[in-house]
């Protein structure tokens, strides 16, 4: 995969975040995910070893994330002008707030929400005056893999047992934001909202490679479809998709927080107990997190990266332990939810489930591609991922129980 990247004056923006007195003695670092993994960033796996005010050394796993500086098209793509920062965000400002507002209205520490890794700093440049990210941004933090927490297989989507755990940390996610922006307004103002603006993944890609992907997603699509109707929903979704990410941020209202945007089976990653019983949760890769309606989280993960028979024994199922545990997490930081019954969550997943379908029929060209047609250099990697494997028959059949569950939980029309 070629030279690792080095990543210049680590101990500058790891030591502010470790125990007083402890420095950074020397670390080693290799590549953490292989082409097909991760797009928007290069992620590296770091060895660091730590030295304690009395000498002792001690070995604290990490991960840094660089932006993707061997591959042109994705800086073009990702633009990390916004979404380091963004990402960055999340962990600087958003993160202990949260906790601070949970801490303030009583819950114990071991019960706050823990949906985030361990943060160990970050910079967009190493000129610490300019506000431009460039090619020495970083952001460290804890490898959560040696603490038992693993990433899925996204040729395994995930299962009952996975879901609800996954449902459950997702409302807390989504809830706390909004008990913040209810609560502490000011604070919203000034730490969240400025970080979490609309951001359009399409505007600076060509209009012709989008239409080129589009026709590619037709084909199979044609070909499991019984109806020319579904073959022009499919088409008429995929534009209203586009012109859905090119719109303007949107306005309050009660179920807008910060959607994470990215929610796939790759951007999660599990613990499990010795039974194989799903723990506990980590949600990683906030880079196009936005403020937006909650719903497109929920669908996008539930179409994208759940077992389809799963799915379709349990869709409102799901809908209804989501809303339960969104309405528990605000209770718990004693917000009013008079104003959030159950049918006026239903209504907002009626008014903007439909856009989250196009969304899980494009990615799964990327979640279900075959190992086999990605390079094995990830400055190699390109659209060609995407159009390699029209006609396969995994993702003609996942096309297939998209379009059949969408039909039948009334979201596809």
């Amino acid at each position: 995969m070629g030279e690792v990247p080095e990543i210049k004056n680590l101990q500058q923006v790891i030591e502010p975040h470790l125990p007083e007195g402890c420095t950074l003695d020397s670390y080693s670092s290799c590549y953490l995910t292989k082409p097909g993994d991760n797009y928007g960033s290069i992620m590296l796996s770091v060895q660091a070893k730590v030295r304690s005010a009395d000498g002792a050394i001690r070995d604290l796993p990490l991960i840094a994330k660089l932006p993707p500086l061997t591959n042109d098209l994705y800086w073009q793509i990702f633009q990390p002008e916004r979404t380091c920062i963004t990402e960055n965000a999340v962990y600087q400002y958003l993160a202990p707030e949260l906790d601070k507002l949970q801490l303030e209205s009583g819950i114990l520490p071991a019960h706050i929400f823990d949906g985030f890794p361990r943060y160990y700093g970050s910079r967009i440049s190493l000129d610490t005056r300019t506000s431009k990210v460039d090619r020495d941004a970083v952001l460290v933090q804890e490898n959560v893999t040696m603490r038992g927490y693993r990433a899925g297989n996204r040729h395994r989507p995930y299962n009952l047992a996975e879901t609800v755990l996954i449902l459950h940390y997702l409302a807390q996610y989504h809830a706390l934001p909004i008990a913040l922006r209810l609560k502490k307004p000011q604070v919203f103002e000034d730490c969240v909202r400025p970080y979490f603006k609309k951001f359009n993944l399409n505007s600076n890609i060509d209009q012709a490679e989008t239409e080129i992907m589009n026709n590619e997603i037709l084909k199979d699509i044609k070909a499991v479809a019984s109806d020319e109707r579904d073959v022009n929903r499919v088409k008429e979704l995929l534009d209203i998709f586009q012109a859905f990410q090119a719109s303007k941020d949107v306005d309050d209202g009660p179920f807008t927080t910060l959607v994470h945007g990215d929610l796939w089976i790759n951007n999660l990653m599990l613990k499990y107990g010795e039974e194989g019983t799903p723990l506990k949760v980590k949600i990683v890769d906030f880079q196009i997190a936005q403020y937006e309606s909650l719903v497109h989280d929920i669908i996008f993960l539930l179409f994208s990266s759940v077992d389809v028979n799963v799915l379709e024994d349990n869709f409102y199922n799901f809908l209804s332990i989501y809303y339960n545990a969104f309405i528990q997490t605000l209770h718990s930081v004693n917000v009013d939810t008079s104003n959030y019954t159950y049918e006026l969550f239903l209504e907002e997943v009626q008014q903007t489930a439909h856009l989250q379908l196009p969304h899980a029929i494009f990615m799964m060209k990327v979640i279900l591609a075959d190992n086999s047609t990605i390079p094995k250099d990830y400055k190699d990697v390109d659209f060609s991922v995407l159009t390699k494997n029209t006609g396969a028959k995994t993702i003609k059949t996942k096309f297939e129980a998209i379009l059949r569950t969408g039909k039948k939980f009334n979201i596809f029309y």
